[in-house]
């Protein structure tokens, strides 16, 4: 086995993960815009200005279904309300990992985009500043 490869027990460990496994770990508020939104498989690329507790900044969320995908637009800045699940891995996987491939890494994440509101844009010409008189 080459470092490059993992082997048999660790890629079963890792292909066992399904939706079930994941546990809601955090909910997390932040800003940012779309870098891909992909309106057939309900999933968006969103990039963060604030770092995420686990040290992301651009992450794929799951997009509920109460949330309209036609109108999610790029270019536009959001607050985005995330729900963040995670899926444990095994001590022994966890202690491979990081002795192999230098990863410091206990479980896999999933995101899933719970709401959004766009902030206002201010440059836009419908925003008028009343002049002093």
């Amino acid at each position: 086995m080459s470092t490059s490869e993992l082997p048999e027990w660790a890629e079963d460990e890792i292909n066992s993960i399904k939706d079930e496994s994941f546990r809601l770990e955090d909910s997390w508020e932040g800003t940012g815009y779309f870098l891909d939104i992909d309106k057939d498989n309900r999933v968006v690329d969103i990039n963060f200005y604030e770092q995420l507790p686990i040290g992301k900044y651009i992450i794929t969320a799951r997009v509920r279904d109460s949330i309209d995908m036609d109108g999610l637009k790029k270019g536009i800045v959001y607050t985005y309300k995330i729900r963040v699940f995670k899926a444990p891995l095994s001590g022994k996987l966890t202690k491979f990992l990081k002795e192999n491939f230098n990863l410091d890494m206990d479980g896999v994440y999933r995101f899933e985009l719970e709401s959004l509101e766009p902030l206002e844009d201010v440059s836009s010409t419908e925003s008028v500043v009343e002049e002093e008189k």
